[in-house]
């Protein structure tokens, strides 16, 4: 197909290539958690296929409009260590383009995250959310006003930064069975999060591909005051194996287990998401995905700086780097094997 006829390609052509209605197109896309594993992979098989990328959304240009050297960046959690390396990969891209940074936290809230961009529109030239909990379309209205990147988020129509987690999670998934495990549980993340729809579904993927029995368990937010609360169920319906949303959750999890007298990883093997410094140094050392935030910082600074000063493609076709798994002292053949 050539690069006309994928520029051509709509919303609608992608629901008839994959069968699905383009409510379900929009879900995928906007709402994983939303839609059957099996829909998803077709569905993005199909936009992959015909070149599908979503028509960019604009900012409206005004005649006042001046550059102000200065870039925002909204994050959802300043003492959790990915938003640190995420606001470092920008900071020194910015840097290295003379732009400043002005960095503030939503604390996961999605109005509060609204009315932080709004009040900084006019300081600054450009807007990147990280990890937004926002709804697609108020991202796409906030995008219209100024310049905008999604990092750790796909939107459609907004220049998105993501990591496929994918392979890495598999991998991590095919270990757990390697190793014996016949039964997972996924320690959920929050509800809003783009990223744990995503993770659930590729997570009981694996298991079904592999004839493992599956189970979720939500989490109550933040997880370090309700850690009864989220993980009492758990020894109700206990799993050899377990993934958590993130290594905050699977560190919490496993001091929950050693204080209930359940053995890392003789018992139950544990493996996080994110690769934070003190998962090596967590006793055990903590199996986990490792994410590169400093890198999408970056991507995602380079990018919006782009747009600004209308340098190279204006596209809101996404960027998606990798993920590792990493196995550590964490997890360990089943028990009974």
């Amino acid at each position: 197909m050539s690069s006309d006829e994928r520029g051509s390609v709509t919303i609608w052509d992608v629901a008839q290539e994959a069968g699905v209605s383009i409510a379900t197109v929009s879900r995928t896309f906007s709402q994983p958690n939303r839609v059957n594993v099996h829909t998803l992979q077709r569905v993005r098989d199909a936009a992959e296929r015909l070149g599908y990328h979503a028509k960019p959304v604009k900012p409206v240009r005004r005649d006042d409009e001046r550059l102000r050297g200065l870039v925002a960046l909204v994050i959802h959690d300043l003492e959790y260590t990915t938003s640190a390396q995420l606001a470092r990969g920008v900071q020194q891209l910015c840097e290295s383009k003379n732009f400043g940074l002005l960095v503030s936290d939503s604390g996961g809230n999605p109005e509060r995250e609204i009315a932080i961009v709004r009040r900084s529109l006019a300081h600054v030239d450009g807007v990147i959310l990280g990890s937004s909990r926002m709804a697609d379309s108020t991202i796409r209205k906030l995008a219209q006003l100024k310049p905008l990147v999604s990092q750790n988020r796909m939107v459609s129509g907004v220049k998105s930064i993501v990591v496929d987690e994918s392979l890495a999670l598999t991998e991590a998934v095919d270990a757990l069975c390697r190793l014996g495990h016949r039964r997972l549980t996924y320690l959920g993340g929050p509800d809003r999060s783009w990223q744990n729809g995503l993770r659930r579904n590729i997570i009981t993927h694996a298991c079904e591909e592999r004839d493992m029995a599956f189970q979720r368990m939500r989490v109550v937010e933040p997880v370090e005051r309700h850690r009864k609360e989220s993980f009492a169920p758990f020894l109700d319906r206990p799993t050899s194996a377990v993934i958590a949303f993130d290594d905050a959750v699977a560190m919490e999890f496993i001091l929950f287990l050693i204080d209930n007298g359940v053995r890392v990883p003789r018992d139950v093997s544990v493996v996080g998401v994110d690769n934070v410094p003190t998962s090596r140094l967590f006793t055990p050392s903590l199996s986990t995905i490792d994410v590169p935030r400093y890198e999408t910082g970056r991507l995602a600074a380079s990018a919006l700086i782009g747009k600004i000063l209308h340098i190279g493609e204006d596209d809101a076709a996404p960027v998606s780097v990798g993920a590792e798994f990493l196995p550590r002292n964490s997890i360990g053949p089943a028990p009974n094997q």
